[in-house]
């Protein structure tokens, strides 16, 4: 199978076996990874909240929505580790 770019993200050509695959099993996306969200965002808000989880070390820039163009602009030039929206 061969599948060129469509003029977002890389435009380089690619060559995949589909036999690697195994046909048996089902691959699931999960939205939010392994998390269970009804329990581990409860957690994740709590240790946020007692100051053990720095997420706001994690946020390289923030940007209001009337910078959206500048925001996806960073993030393609991978000027941002974590470039967040603020609504």
């Amino acid at each position: 199978m061969r599948r060129r770019g469509n003029g977002h993200g890389i435009e380089q050509e690619i060559t995949m076996d589909m036999r690697l695959f195994e046909w048996d099993k089902i691959y699931i996306n999960p939205l939010y990874g392994k998390a269970r969200p009804q329990i581990d965002f409860r957690i994740l808000q709590e240790l946020y909240a007692k100051g053990d989880l720095l997420l706001d070390q994690m946020v390289t820039r923030t940007y209001g929505l009337d910078d959206l163009h500048q925001a996806f602009s960073d993030m393609h030039k991978g000027l941002n580790a974590k470039g967040v929206i603020v609504f």
